[in-house]
């Protein structure tokens, strides 16, 4: 059973990734207009990203957000300004790809953030995903940020990819997707990268 539930998600990856881009684009339009004028910050590295991602409470997406949605970062750039004036965060769903969005705009052009996503079920069959900023130092190794912190340097995808399955103890990715800060794919593929 867990085998035809595993063909049939990566059956249908790159539809889920299609849908949430232009879901997401239709609630930012949505929900977050009203802060498209908010300045963000510009050329940070990833200590100074994390610094300001560490004032945020992660707050899962939900009825509204239709359980996954990429809010605008300008919403996230509103909510930390928010934050270091008047020490309260505003309600309002700041999901991991909220976090993802938001770094892969203010990050400094020479680290090339990008989105990175990544599905995979767990060994009890449950599906999981994960968006995060991924960056490239110079020494080329990439270090994706985002909600769950600054990782550490990995020399591919593939092995950013392992790593997290070995987190959550499974042995069963989904999928996995790179993105520009507009929430354009530009690679995708099935399983693990290649790498």
């Amino acid at each position: 059973m867990l085998t035809v539930k595993v063909f049939i998600i990566k059956l249908f990856y790159p539809v889920a990734l299609v849908y949430w881009k232009y879901w997401s684009k239709l609630y930012q339009f949505l929900y977050h207009r009203k802060y498209k004028d908010v300045e963000l910050s510009q050329n940070l590295n990833l200590v100074q990203a994390q610094e300001k991602m560490k004032t945020i409470s992660w707050t899962k997406d939900g009825i509204k957000e239709i359980w996954d949605s990429c809010s605008s970062p300008h919403w996230v750039q509103h909510v930390i300004n928010e934050i270091a004036t008047r020490q309260i965060q505003p309600k309002g769903s700041l999901d991991c790809d909220d976090f993802s969005i938001w770094a892969s705009n203010t990050i400094s052009k020479n680290f090339f953030p990008h989105i990175f996503t990544f599905t995979w079920l767990d060994h009890r069959g449950k599906l999981y995903g994960h968006a995060m900023c991924l960056t490239r130092n110079k020494d080329g190794n990439l270090v994706h940020i985002g909600n769950w912190g600054i990782s550490r340097p990995y020399r591919n995808l593939r092995e950013a990819c392992i790593d997290i399955l070995k987190m959550y103890h499974s042995d069963k990715p989904i999928g996995w997707a790179l993105l520009d800060k507009n929430l354009n794919i530009t690679k995708w593929g099935r399983n693990l990268p290649e790498g």
